[in-house]
């Protein structure tokens, strides 16, 4: 058995895992063991209502690794799912990867080097294995939230590859309300208009894992995006409305 205290831990992982069967079993493994060798790790797992049997193998990996499972009934969606784990967060700090096995977990430590010198330390996926349509998508997106706040020139502030303190994460999540489909965009934007420091350090990204023939993303299919740039945009107008006066 690989379980062991982790109550002195200052650093969370909080993952999220929706329909992620094919890649969480190699996931935890991977983050657990590069971490936890060197710090006190603990691991929280929002699961958001799953239908693949990803419950049954985060149940079954509970078994081995010291894992706090959050299951979900019915789907909340990413964005909810991350609010919801962030009120279980009792550690200093909160790291942030998803369970999709497209970050690497040695990257961990170019983040946590530089923790006592920014607010949020986020890492900026320079070769993106994600599909065509949805790197155009990502890039214009970003182009015009950059425009519409005048925010500095970030190169991925859609990344959820993130470590923080807990507190700051906390606050700024609170604040949430508009992008269903981009949480950290509006993090990022309201992390900025309160002034906080925000570094970024590049970080590999990877297809996703345990499939021959992996696919780069789960949410942003062709089929989906239409709605899902509507829905963007319209966040955007609304979360500029409500700071335009701040």
């Amino acid at each position: 058995m690989l379980k062991t205290p982790s109550e002195n831990a200052d650093v969370t992982l909080l993952l999220t895992a929706y329909n992620e069967a094919e890649t969480i079993e190699s996931v935890i493994p991977e983050f657990y063991r590069e971490i936890s060798e060197r710090i006190p790790l603990k691991i929280l797992v929002v699961e958001d209502g799953s239908t693949d049997g990803t419950k049954e193998i985060l149940l079954k990996l509970s078994r081995i690794f010291p894992i706090y499972l959050l299951l979900g009934k019915e789907r909340r969606g990413y964005s909810k799912a991350v609010v919801e784990g962030l009120k279980r967060i009792d550690t200093e700090y909160v790291f942030f990867t998803d369970g999709d096995g497209q970050h690497v977990a040695q990257d961990f430590w170019k983040l946590y080097k530089l923790r006592g010198k920014y607010h949020i330390v986020t890492g900026w996926r320079v070769k993106r294995a994600d599909a065509l349509h949805r790197k155009v998508m990502s890039k214009v997106f970003q182009w015009m939230v950059k425009g519409a706040f005048r925010l500095p020139n970030f190169h991925d502030i859609t990344a959820p590859y993130k470590l923080m303190r807990s507190d700051v994460a906390k606050l700024l999540a609170n604040e949430w309300k508009y992008m269903e489909e981009s949480f950290w965009t509006e993090f990022t934007v309201r992390a900025y208009r309160k002034g906080l420091k925000i570094a970024e350090v590049p970080v590999s990204h990877r297809g996703r894992t345990g499939n021959p023939n992996p696919s780069p993303t789960r949410v942003y299919k062709l089929s989906k995006i239409p709605r899902i740039a509507l829905s963007q945009v319209i966040s955007l107008f609304k979360l500029r409305e409500e700071l335009k006066d701040k």
